[in-house]
């Protein structure tokens, strides 16, 4: 602890700063506390709560990993989709109408291991609901990642 002349020697040093002025009671008043709500940020992409069954031997096996155990449940099975090329995405699919492109006729967000699955799930989508001249109309797609897109029809 500084004794009070060393106190006294660093509040006139402060004080003398140009480029740190102090604040005078005024913008003291109006500071509000930097505070969050609790829990983790809000994020547009989050992981979704489930039930599922393991065997027991399995389920130790992880948990005795320590903290972290479902992250690496996740990063586990996320491998396995990658290295056997199951991995699917997220698409935003746009339907336009034939013979004119400004006229869009749907929009959608499918679930496809690729752009030419998507594009073939939409067009059935569209068949299956009677629509039979949109499927005709020109597919295009976007890969969304992990993002949700609201109110738009899933298709998976």
């Amino acid at each position: 602890m500084p004794t009070d002349e060393e106190d006294a020697a660093i509040t006139r040093a402060a004080l003398s700063d140009p480029d740190n002025p102090p604040l005078t009671d005024e913008q003291l008043a109006q500071l509000k506390p930097a505070r969050r709500g609790r829990g983790r940020p809000v994020q547009e992409a989050t992981k979704v709560p489930t039930s599922i069954r393991f065997d027991n031997l399995v389920l130790d096996s992880f948990k005795a990993l320590g903290d972290g155990w479902q992250t690496r449940i996740n990063d586990v099975l996320m491998e396995y989709l990658v290295e056997t090329r199951q991995l699917h995405h997220r698409f935003h699919a746009t339907v336009q109408a034939t013979g004119n492109e400004q006229n869009k006729v749907g929009e959608f967000v499918v679930v496809a291991l690729d752009s030419g699955q998507a594009k073939e799930k939409v067009k059935q989508h569209l068949r299956a609901a009677g629509r039979d001249d949109d499927a005709r109309g020109q597919v295009l797609t976007v890969d969304i990642g992990n993002a949700a897109i609201r109110d738009l029809p899933l298709i998976q």
